[in-house]
């Protein structure tokens, strides 16, 4: 289906959609100054949102308090259209998600996302495997969904931030029923995924000084 644009607006002027989140279409631009409805984005997402920051005393990082809501929050809020929601960790459940504790809890990142595919039971095309740790998560993750494929966040230092992507569901669910994840980094699970990098400027909460300068109180 295609909609006129006001014949002031040239063609090659792009349309940039970011953050806006539970919506029923996304908006596209050709190269003809029309606007393309495509249909909705189909995922499911992993929340995780059981580790403790050791190196912030042991507190819980996705209760800290950033723009008046948890970081918890803002990645819930982050997706907040997707099919179904898993929020994995030895903690209650979460109104309209699904729960999940890794086993045994604490078990390590690769154990959270193998809980929260066993609980999704048959995972969309695309999973999106956040943790509850990046203040700007909202404006992070809808860079990387808009690509609408697997896609993994870059931060400023260059490193890929395993838990802030989107990955092919099904692999990623093979994966881990290749054997125990206990203990597995993120990184060993998904090394040798076809996943498009996606610079941004963001970061998370590990070291007081990052909650500092995000002017979270710890």
């Amino acid at each position: 289906m295609l909609l006129d644009l006001d014949q002031g607006v040239g063609g090659n002027h792009a349309v940039h959609l970011v953050g806006l989140l539970r919506v029923m279409t996304a908006l596209a631009r050709d190269g003809s100054g029309m606007i393309s409805i495509m249909t909705p984005l189909v995922f499911d997402a992993i929340v995780l949102a059981g580790g403790r920051g050791s190196r912030l005393g042991g507190i819980d990082k996705s209760a800290l308090v950033h723009r008046g809501s948890t970081l918890l929050e803002h990645a819930l809020e982050s997706v907040a259209d997707a099919r179904r929601v898993v929020v994995v960790g030895d903690r209650p459940p979460v109104d309209g998600a699904l729960h999940a504790v890794e086993d045994p809890p604490g078990a390590g990142p690769a154990a959270a996302v193998a809980a929260g595919l066993a609980a999704l039971v048959d995972p969309a095309p695309l999973v999106a495997v956040l943790a509850s740790d990046v203040p700007e998560v909202v404006a992070a993750f809808a860079q990387l969904r808009a690509l609408r494929e697997p896609a993994v966040a870059v931060d400023p230092t260059g490193r890929r931030q395993h838990l802030l992507a989107m990955y092919p569901g099904p692999e990623l669910l093979a994966r881990t029923q290749r054997g125990a994840q206990e203990g597995r980094s993120m990184r060993e699970l998904v090394t040798g995924l076809a996943v498009r990098e996606v610079h941004v400027g963001v970061d998370d909460v590990d070291h007081p000084e990052d909650a500092a300068r995000h002017g979270i109180h710890l």
